[in-house]
């Protein structure tokens, strides 16, 4: 009798490991204790790629019980980097739309296209992509640019934007819509100066090298409100509203295109490996939607003019790859930008 009562005491003692075992196994993630590198497609520590990357990895972080620090590396580098990067979770990338337009506008290669790179969560959205001129510009929005133009025949627009990114779109959209409503003289004269990041456009606007330029609301801000005309500035539009701020969309100024209404919000998502193993996505997605729940991190990232659009992963593949294909027909259509360089 006492031998069965001690081998029934030990089965119990064994199950009990085991259920306690898988308890502490489930509750570490994939990502526990690791020092995580959050690559991100800009050089700027000071544009809407940084300010977001780091608001969303200084709290992931710790939803994940991991480090992670942001690396600021440019856009080819940062999807260099996850197209060679090792699938343990130790790289990731946190980067908005111009991940996929660099390929679609033949900035860099198909080999850094989304299939070879594995899409995460959707974790921030910013609809603040401005265009702004020095605060004595003749005009006062980008509808009257072609007016302005049309009244001044001598006169020329110069518009600081970057090569295969979200400003390319949006001076495309620009361009096409001068084209079809004022006609082709007036659009010749909205030329091109490519600029890098929001520093290099600055100084390319204060230094008289350019008229317009194309950066973030929140990073462009302090310049409105600064009484030093050698740098002041004026907002020209966004691509969308950003609610509780008065500054006109292209959709309120009537920039459409192909005739329709045209909003974009800059879309950031992680990006992982190629190969990484689907439980790495699935800790990101579980530890992201917490993250999106937070009130700080919410109130984080509208202090900045973003907001949360958590999307698990699998709906923002779905999203993103739509939104790409979605714009291919303009990209397709588009001047290129080496013919509107002045």
């Amino acid at each position: 009798m006492k031998k069965r009562i001690m081998a029934l005491l030990m089965a119990a003692v064994m199950v009990t490991g085991l259920i306690t075992g898988c308890s502490k196994k489930e509750d570490v993630n994939s990502f526990d204790g690791k020092n995580i590198r959050v690559v991100i497609g800009s050089t700027s520590t000071s544009g809407d790629s940084y300010l977001i990357a780091e608001t969303v990895s200084r709290h992931l972080a710790k939803a994940l019980n991991a480090t992670a620090k942001v690396d600021a590396v440019g856009a080819v580098e940062a999807v260099d980097a996850i197209k060679n990067a090792k699938p343990d979770g130790q790289t990731i990338m946190i980067f908005h739309d111009m991940t996929y337009l660099g390929v679609s506008f033949g900035a860099y290669g198909e080999e850094y296209s989304l299939e070879n790179m594995t899409v995460g969560p959707r974790v921030a959205q910013n609809p603040g992509a401005a265009w702004a001129a020095g605060v004595n510009a003749p005009y006062e929005s980008l509808q009257e640019i072609p007016e302005y133009l049309k009244a001044n025949p001598d006169a020329i627009c110069r518009m600081a934007c970057e090569s295969g990114g979200v400003s390319h779109v949006a001076f495309v959209v620009f361009y096409e819509w001068v084209l079809e409503n004022y006609g082709q003289d007036v659009a010749d004269r909205i030329v091109v100066v490519v600029g890098g990041s929001t520093a290099d456009k600055c100084q390319l606007l204060w230094d008289g090298n350019c008229d317009v330029i194309f950066a973030d609301y929140t990073s462009l801000y302090d310049y409105t409100q600064t009484d030093d005309q050698k740098i002041a500035m004026k907002f020209m539009g966004l691509l969308d509203n950003i609610e509780g701020v008065n500054i006109p969309s292209y959709a309120d100024l009537g920039i459409t295109m192909n005739g329709e209404e045209f909003r974009f919000s800059k879309d950031f998502l992680v990006y992982l490996p190629k190969d990484i193993p689907q439980e790495y996505v699935d800790e990101l997605d579980k530890a992201m939607e917490t993250v999106s729940n937070d009130e700080t991190f919410q109130s984080d990232l509208e202090a900045m003019s973003y907001r949360t659009a958590y999307l698990k992963s699998e709906d923002a593949k779905t999203f993103i790859y739509d939104k790409r294909d979605g714009l291919q027909s303009l990209i397709d259509a588009a001047p290129s930008l080496d013919d509107l360089i002045q």
